[in-house]
């Protein structure tokens, strides 16, 4: 009688033993997936937030196309009234309704007193 054991039972007895590892190129190939996946999110969200930046300018600009038109509408004395000259409108309109500022630049790290000094 032979007391050997064939692979077949082998796996039965001991399923931990014989499962394969993944090979080191399976390894480095789930690895690329993995950072090709995140790169992709990443660009996605960029795209997506200059978009929605785009669409915040484009809705402050036009606010500011319809605060100019109101005061235009309004008379001198009206526009005195509210301390806007004539020729003031645009600057007016452009006071009350600034553009959103999308990724300001950060603040040097040792500006405590609100002077900026190189590091």
């Amino acid at each position: 009688m032979n007391s050997r054991i064939t692979p077949a039972e082998a796996a039965l007895l001991m399923p931990l033993a014989t499962a394969r590892r993944p090979s080191e190129a399976q390894q480095i190939e789930a690895i690329i997936a993995e950072a090709r996946r995140a790169r992709d999110a990443a660009l996605a969200e960029r795209i997506a937030a200059f978009f929605r930046g785009l669409c915040d300018i484009l809705a402050t600009l036009r606010r500011r196309r319809e605060t100019i038109e109101e005061l235009r509408a309004l008379s001198d004395r009206q526009l005195k009234d509210i301390g806007v000259a004539p020729g003031e409108i645009e600057a007016a309109a452009a006071k009350a309704t600034p553009l959103p500022v999308a990724g300001s630049a950060p603040e040097a790290a040792n500006d405590t007193d609100g002077t900026r000094r190189a590091a």
